[in-house]
């Protein structure tokens, strides 16, 4: 337990970031997609984890880097889903490929943690949710 405790940030270091990617000129987010987040950063805030992940889940699947890293927050310590570090994984390999600097650090800790299959397994989905990504935002841009 002590080793998924400290691959968690504190609760105070993502404040700020969250605080910024909500703002009209934040960073991480579309205009459309503020309130989306505000609601689901204020599920996750208040406990109420699978209101944040719902949220958490579709901003993710649409490319918001922060909202991938608080997913892989949420898998790495099993808040409101079950622990699966390969998630975990999958969800902060691609918040950091999008240039997300914490979701950097925590998967690198997350990474001593797993093995190298696990790790494999992980880049894998990665790849594949990626692939996904980028045939959604592909087709909205064609709209």
């Amino acid at each position: 337990m002590d080793n998924v405790l400290s691959l968690l940030p504190e609760a105070s270091e993502d404040w700020y970031e969250a605080i910024l990617s909500a703002q009209p000129d934040g960073v991480g987010l579309e205009e459309k997609d503020r309130s989306k987040f505000n609601h689901a950063f204020e599920s996750f805030t208040s406990g109420s984890y699978d209101n944040a992940y719902n949220g958490f889940v579709e901003l993710a699947k649409g490319g918001s880097s922060i909202s991938q890293y608080y997913l892989g927050l949420m898998y790495i310590s099993g808040m409101g889903v079950l622990q699966d570090f390969r998630q975990a994984h999958m969800w902060l390999n691609i918040a950091s490929s999008r240039g997300h600097k914490k979701a950097r650090m925590r998967l690198e800790k997350l990474t001593q943690v797993m093995t190298a299959d696990q790790v494999a397994e992980a880049q894998n989905l990665a790849r594949q949710r990626i692939a996904k990504i980028n045939r959604k935002c592909e087709s909205s841009a064609a709209d």
